[in-house]
């Protein structure tokens, strides 16, 4: 694989595997022509919020086998052969081509050996994480639903254990379900109780359908309710795309007191939201980029239905009027555990190339209370800290303080997983302060550190070195290579909210990734990437290492717009190319 000399940091543990690190399909002959004779069907009976035991058991061969047979009973089609890898090494990451079409859903099953704990998170073509898998189990898969066609990526990452796994894709029609929990074990999803609207919630809409009408927004099928109680969420996917607008509200039927409503990005920040003391939320959203979000409505006050619509509105007249998907998924479903938010936050430090820092810490804290952590840390390394709430949990603050007192790093943004870096320059027990700003619940609190140099080339070093390095090995793992064409370009944003505009010459038919990085005293960059007077790709996600995936239809210049969304100082970019085009 050719690289320049920016490729600073390897992959973390990936060329210890014995197989490529990518593999896109791959056939090496060990294909699953066999069947398991012990192969069962669907647990009759199992209660739908458990853990089940499944039933696949043996090799992980075998296990592949009772898959293929099970998939095809529920509809399912294998996607060319499976792919082995014979020894893939603790920290191993690879990851896998799913050359998704609209109007398909794919199922991505890997089953390790029953001593490993396989991770599996998927990527839509922009980067953007939209399923994952993160059970302590050697059997995760992912389930999704495309909304456009373009090139997805199932990651891969052995937790721990080892050895050989075998992985597969499917391919089915919109609606096929696979059940997989039920024959591989683990959690079945809570399916929410469905209820028809009232009459009088019914008129609320109605007036809601007046009011956004006049604004030219049109809805989007019917109001679709289910039955929630105090603290509890529902959660839909929502398939949107750029070019619209669009409006969402959350209805309380009869008992509900205080409805509010959330759009997430794929990281579960929140874009846009309603928090008002009012029954209903209404929340409207033009979405940067097309792709998956998350629609989330919390019982805040109250217990009973909850009724979810949506209404749209062309915004561009060069883009298709008929959505290629249902904008609201049908189907409704709660947010996941804390383990599980925890277990995702946790595989992507360690994809990122962080190692675990300490022990992991729990607590539980109500509105407006904090609590103080001291964390010994040395000097001249890097380290990052993350603390995630439950679904109760609105806003989860973290602050970290030097020795002396001075403020290094803090993440107040209002969403419920905050993470904060610090590269320290003495040794010393520095201070973190966790703080419930909004809403009450339990918490995971963990710190990481960094294994490898805080200084390289081009005179980076500390902390925008090790942001540069962190996002560099995911990029590495979705194919991307710095592109020797371009030379890095750096700068200085002197103040909050200040721009600054880069031109970039890029050639045809090519699928680029630009990154951008901030160093000290930047908590958060936006970039976005557009020709002329189009915008064609941003990340306004809350970090300060964003990055813009686009593919070019024909060359010319581009133009690199870089935003200081929180914070000021010194940043760095560079043009990462994808191979093979």
């Amino acid at each position: 694989m050719r690289r320049s000399s920016l490729v600073l940091i390897p992959l973390f543990l990936a060329l210890a595997c014995s197989s490529p690190r990518r593999i896109v399909l791959a056939n090496n002959g060990n294909g699953t022509d066999g069947t398991d004779p012990n192969a069962t069907g669907n647990v009759i009976g199992a209660d739908p919020g458990s853990v089940v035991q499944g039933t696949a058991e043996g090799a992980p061969l075998q296990r592949l086998n009772s898959v293929d047979q099970h998939l095809t009973r529920q509809g399912f089609q294998r996607v060319g052969p499976a792919v082995r890898n014979a020894n893939m090494a603790p920290g191993g990451l690879v990851a896998y081509g799913i050359d998704a079409q609209p109007g398909q859903c794919y199922v991505a099953v890997a089953l390790a050996q029953e001593n490993a704990d396989l991770n599996m998170i998927v990527l839509d073509p922009m980067g953007r994480t939209v399923g994952h898998n993160v059970n302590p189990d050697p059997n995760p898969w992912v389930h999704l639903c495309a909304t456009g066609a373009g090139r997805h990526l199932a990651r891969l990452q052995m937790t721990s254990g080892g050895g050989e796994y075998y992985y597969a894709l499917y391919q089915g029609a919109q609606g096929t379900e696979p059940h997989l929990a039920e024959l591989l074990g683990g959690r079945i999803q809570q399916q929410q109780q469905q209820v028809a609207i009232d009459a009088a919630t019914q008129s609320r809409l109605n007036a809601l359908d007046q009011q956004l009408g006049a604004d030219r927004f049109q809805r989007v099928g019917e109001p679709m309710g289910v039955l929630v109680a105090t603290g509890q969420d529902t959660v839909r996917e929502l398939n949107l795309r750029q070019g619209y607008c669009y409006a969402f509200a959350s209805l309380g039927g009869v008992g509900a007191g205080d409805t509010d409503l959330f759009v997430l990005n794929s990281e579960g920040e929140d874009l846009e939201s309603d928090r008002r003391t009012d029954v209903d939320a209404v929340v409207r959203f033009c979405p940067p980029n097309s792709g998956t979000y998350t629609l989330k409505a919390q019982m805040y006050e109250g217990s009973g239905p909850v009724f979810i619509a949506g209404w749209w509105q062309q915004q561009q007249a060069n883009v298709d009027p008929a959505p290629t998907a249902p904008v609201i998924a049908s189907n409704a479903s709660s947010t996941g555990s804390l383990d599980d938010a925890y277990g995702l936050l946790d595989a992507d430090m360690q994809a990122r190339g962080y190692e675990g820092y300490g022990e992991v810490a729990r607590g539980e804290l109500q509105q407006g209370q904090t609590r103080n952590f001291g964390v010994n840390l040395e000097g001249g390394k890097c380290y990052a800290i993350l603390a995630v709430g439950s679904g109760t949990v609105r806003n989860l603050d973290l602050v970290v303080a030097s020795p002396q007192g001075q403020l290094v790093d803090q993440d107040v943004a209002a969403d419920n997983r905050p993470i904060v870096r610090v590269c320290a320059e003495n040794s010393g027990e520095y201070r973190m302060q966790v703080k419930m700003t909004e809403g009450a619940g339990q918490y995971v609190y963990h710190a990481y550190r960094w294994p490898r140099g805080t200084r390289g080339p081009f005179g980076l070093a500390g902390l925008i070195y090790v942001r540069l390095g962190e996002v560099t090995s995911l990029l590495s793992v979705e194919g991307f290579e710095p592109d020797a064409n371009f030379a890095p370009g750096r700068g200085t944003l002197r103040a909050e909210g200040r721009s600054a505009d880069h031109t970039v010459e890029l050639p045809a038919n090519q699928c680029f990734a630009i990154l951008v990085v901030g160093g000290d005293g930047v908590s958060d960059l936006d970039v976005s990437l557009s020709k002329g007077n189009q915008s064609l790709a941003s990340d306004g996600s809350r970090n300060a290492f964003p990055a813009v995936r686009y593919c070019t239809t024909e060359a010319g210049r581009y133009e690199l717009d870089i935003r200081a969304a929180t914070g000021a100082g010194p940043y760095f970019y560079q043009v990462f190319r994808r191979s093979g085009g």
